[in-house]
């Protein structure tokens, strides 16, 4: 495919990064690609890019792969923010004294009002440049990396969205990278994006009633093996809340049957049956935990079950099974998820009521 004359940057090289880095290499955009672990970069460095599995083209070209994140950046019209949730704020700090008016900043996945906690975090460091900055409230693929030079491609989401803070930024983003991301859709605005992630719903739910697999030897897969009738019990109850929660802040998100449906077309009448599928078509070969502290307890306990029960409680909505996972995954780990979290204070929502965060978020 002939190349872009733009440059687009992926700062974060890990499972989500190099999936990024197959499919968008493919598609012909010229890429820099940043992580602050040499290990993560050095194969995509020797090969010249990324060997790739699962598509009609086998090799995707990258210009550049770099620890040095001001390199990385220099040029970028495009920066694609591929870490852990937890890592934003330190990502922003790193790139505010390189960001340059003009650019784009998108968080893949940004989880809970991603944009906003990154936004507020480049503002604190001093970044003076106009960026917009948007997220997804969806990683768009499933893939395999199979060594640090080649990865499997095997399935792409049906569709999710992707919202800007602010949200009268999300046309220009869309327009930017959407012919890219032909599943995205745009959102009014980052409570929509971050109410309709149900990945850390799934995630946490089964970390904590899955610790001692987690922590034993050995191989398995998370889905098959821990999404049975009790543990979708528990995720139905959290998506109750979730729903719940999300309309005292005027969004309508789909419950969690039809998110399966419009996301990965799972029609089943039960969710054991729909999540159990998953696991042996989309996640058949997904690595699983094997430490509670993974991106599925410690990212997504702190940037979707933080919020959603914060924001519920804000608007009087009571959040039980959310807030007893915090708790046990707290216990688990000796941490205090709420206060490390996307709480309301750290979102800058401190003191406001429903409709003074509605209209924070929407403008």
């Amino acid at each position: 495919m002939e190349r872009s004359d733009d440059v687009w940057c992926i700062v974060g090289a890990g499972m989500g990064g190099k999936g990024l880095a197959a499919q968008l290499g493919i598609s012909g955009i010229r890429l820099h690609v940043h992580d602050i672990d040499e290990a993560q970069i050095a194969g995509i460095r020797d090969a010249g890019g990324l060997h790739v599995e699962g598509r009609e083209q086998v090799f995707a070209p990258v210009e550049l792969a770099t620890t040095d994140l001001a390199k990385a950046v220099k040029g970028a019209s495009v920066i694609l923010v591929s870490t852990y949730g937890n890592a934003h704020p330190t990502v922003a700090q790193m790139l505010a004294p390189l960001l340059i008016n003009g650019q784009t900043v998108v968080l893949i996945q940004g989880h809970f009002a991603g944009s906003l906690a990154f936004r507020t975090a480049l503002d604190a460091a001093g970044c003076g440049a106009k960026v917009d900055i948007g997220d997804m409230d969806a990683y768009p693929y499933m893939l395999t990396v199979k060594s640090p030079d080649r990865v499997l491609m095997t399935s792409t989401k049906e569709t999710w969205s992707l919202a800007a803070y602010p949200a009268s930024s999300s046309i220009a983003i869309m327009e930017r990278i959407g012919p890219l991301f032909p599943g995205m859709r745009p959102a009014p605005n980052l409570l929509h994006t971050g109410f309709n992630d149900l990945g850390g719903l799934f995630h946490a739910a089964g970390m904590v009633t899955n610790v001692a697999v987690v922590e034993k030897p050995g191989d398995y897969n998370f889905y098959a093996n821990n999404m049975v009738a009790s543990v979708c019990r528990l995720i139905e109850q959290l998506d109750q809340e979730r729903v719940a929660a999300a309309r005292a802040y005027s969004v309508d998100v789909p419950n969690v049957h039809d998110w399966l449906a419009e996301t990965y077309a799972l029609h089943h009448p039960t969710l054991e049956q729909s999540l159990q599928e998953m696991a042996i078509t989309h996640y058949r070969y997904a690595p699983a935990p094997k430490s509670l502290a993974h991106r599925y307890l410690v990212q997504d306990v702190a940037c979707d079950l933080v919020p959603m029960a914060e924001l519920g409680r804000v608007a009087g909505i009571m959040t039980p099974a959310m807030n007893a996972t915090i708790g046990i995954a707290n216990a688990l780990t000796g941490r205090d998820f709420v206060a490390e979290g996307r709480n309301i204070g750290s979102l800058g929502l401190k003191n406001k009521s429903v409709d003074e965060i509605i209209a924070t978020v929407s403008s």
